[in-house]
């Protein structure tokens, strides 16, 4: 399952797909598993692309939960330097008054939904850290990246915070998108993990880790990630989601 598309493009799950030997589905109303919902123990669901929230949370998980496999992405951007992270980036349009995240009182501000980390969580903590209530703010939550660059161009929004992954990619090829101011960045976060349901027999997660890192220079794979937005595949721990878990703790 992919809890992560339209943000990013159902083409690069369905390259992973492939390769794993695996059919693919798409939950496109939250970033992440919900509470009473649990896709990998109820049988929908052996591996999972979702949000690090809910990996750090797995306040939804009614059975054995879920473990990394231990695969993530690389994006294309210079700020992530070659690892792999990613950023919440708070747009707004050219030549708005707003500057940071002291300006969004009294502001519609899109958000992607409240499970997701680059659209929700990152804003609300870099809030935290600057004595800001973000109460003060009208959070929109638009259910999705995508969603929320539609509104600040349509102009039903005043700000956003999205995905910077997505944000590139989009402004690549849109203008309007690539109009827009970012007056804040917040990270860099670890990129959203690759989940396994827990109990997953061991000698079949690491054939599957290995057939992902191994599929890095598969003509498809390359022309997915670059699609994306993304560079390379890497091997990762479980200590990259530490401090996200550790922010979701102390908030």
């Amino acid at each position: 399952m992919s809890c992560l598309s339209p943000g990013l493009p159902a083409s690069l799950f369905e390259a992973f797909a492939r390769v794993l030997g695996a059919d693919v589905w798409f939950q496109e109303h939250a970033s992440g598993p919900e509470v009473g919902d649990d896709p990998f123990a109820d049988g929908r669901a052996d591996i999972g692309w979702i949000c690090s929230t809910s990996f750090a949370d797995q306040s939804w998980a009614a059975g054995p939960g879920v473990r990394l496999l231990g695969v993530a992405w690389v994006p294309d951007d210079p700020d992530a330097d070659g690892r792999p992270v990613y950023f919440g980036d708070l747009v707004v349009p050219a030549g708005s008054p707003i500057r940071g995240v002291a300006d969004l009182a009294g502001r519609r501000v899109g958000c992607n939904d409240p499970v997701s980390l680059s659209g929700h969580h990152a804003l609300r903590f870099a809030a935290d850290d600057a004595g800001f209530d973000l109460d003060r703010a009208d959070l929109v939550f638009t259910g999705g990246h995508q969603r929320s660059m539609d509104a600040l161009v349509a102009g039903t929004i005043d700000a956003a915070v999205v995905d910077s992954v997505s944000r590139n990619r989009r402004a690549r090829v849109d203008p309007a998108v690539a109009s827009f101011d970012r007056v804040a960045r917040f990270g860099p976060w670890p990129v959203q993990p690759l989940v396994v349901r827990a109990d997953l027999d061991d000698h079949l997660v690491d054939d599957l880790r290995r057939r992902l890192l191994g599929a890095r220079d598969d003509p498809g794979v390359r022309a997915a990630l670059t699609d994306a937005g993304l560079l390379d595949l890497v091997a990762v721990d479980g200590s990259i989601y530490d401090l996200v878990g550790a922010r979701l703790a102390a908030t």
